[in-house]
């Protein structure tokens, strides 16, 4: 394939990485400190999934080298609130056999990519694992929860292309699977992270001590039985299909093997960055007040990260 990562900062610099090691044909567009360290000495890739040097990357600080129709399929890796920016960016690269991929946290990324190229060359993937850039031209992947899901949204969508692209992935040692039904996964990841990331990032703790006091869990239950009721009101088929089951699955399935990690808002936090809170719990809160459904809960846990914003001079 001939893969495009725009906004590659940690993960999308790791899925880069891999697919052009197992051969595909990948450029990277990112800030130019790491791009111009990945240029000069290649990507180092660390962590759970071993120890790799990849040379054969094109590194860029923007798309004007590139042609149109040049990729096979366009990532998306950039935060939630550039998602704009970044679809209009790349749009001019896009002809009619590029797919366009949403490799992004948070709820409302396919549908402005959508509104560009289409929902036939729009894929969605949940991608549940960790990766941090320790320095310049190093990702390391720090934990796994559950392989990386693509899907489409459309009919028109290419279907057995997508799956292939998946597939794929999986060789090239990022866990990846395909599901038919990509909406109600995206919905379970968006469950997952805000649940953790905002307490996370606010207490300064992993996830694993969240489970340590019930004034967190009581937290995090509120959090998805409010997501529970938002996704009803939209008609959303979410998995498992009722709250206390995502909440045990949660406590006893999906924290434990990540226990020892931080949210990436934690990170943001540290870095005086802004946050994704608003396609998180902010996009849930926005989806359930159009319907009239109250959820005070994640109401809040949106306003203190935008208070630790505000404090920290960052302005949305």
């Amino acid at each position: 394939m001939r893969v495009l990562v725009m906004g590659a900062g940690a993960l999308g610099s790791a899925i880069g990485g891999f697919l052009a090691n197992a051969g595909h044909a990948v450029a990277l567009v990112g800030r130019p400190a790491h791009m111009g360290a990945i240029a000069r000495q290649g990507l180092r890739i660390t962590g759970i999934w071993g120890d790799h040097r990849v040379r054969t990357l094109t590194a860029a600080t923007g798309v004007e080298a590139f042609q149109p129709g040049g990729f096979d399929l366009i990532l998306i890796t950039v935060k939630s609130y550039d998602t704009r920016a970044a679809v209009e960016e790349v749009a001019p690269l896009v002809d009619a056999d590029t797919l366009v991929c949403s490799y992004q946290n948070g709820l409302g990324n396919a549908e402005i990519i959508a509104e560009t190229v289409g929902w036939h060359r729009t894929v969605g993937a949940r991608a549940i694992y960790g990766v941090w850039l320790p320095e310049p031209g190093t990702a390391e992947v720090t934990v796994i929860a559950n392989p990386t899901a693509l899907g489409v949204y459309s009919q028109d969508a290419p279907a057995e292309r997508v799956r292939a692209i998946a597939q794929a992935m999986d060789d090239a040692g990022v866990p990846t699977v395909y599901t038919d039904t990509i909406a109600t996964v995206l919905w379970g990841k968006v469950a997952y992270n805000c649940a953790l990331n905002p307490l996370s990032a606010l207490l300064d703790v992993p996830y694993g001590a969240l489970l340590d006091t019930e004034h967190t869990r009581a937290i995090m239950r509120d959090v998805i039985h409010e997501l529970y009721a938002a996704g009803r009101a939209l008609d959303v088929r979410l998995e498992p299909d009722s709250p206390e089951a995502y909440v045990t699955l949660l406590f006893e399935g999906l924290i434990p093997p990540t226990a020892k990690h931080y949210a990436s808002m934690r990170e943001d936090f540290r870095l005086n960055r802004r946050t994704e809170i608003d396609a998180l719990n902010g996009a849930i809160c926005r989806y359930a007040e159009a319907r009239g459904v109250s959820c005070p809960v994640n109401t809040l846990l949106t306003r203190l990260v935008h208070a630790r914003e505000h404090q920290m001079g960052v302005v949305a």
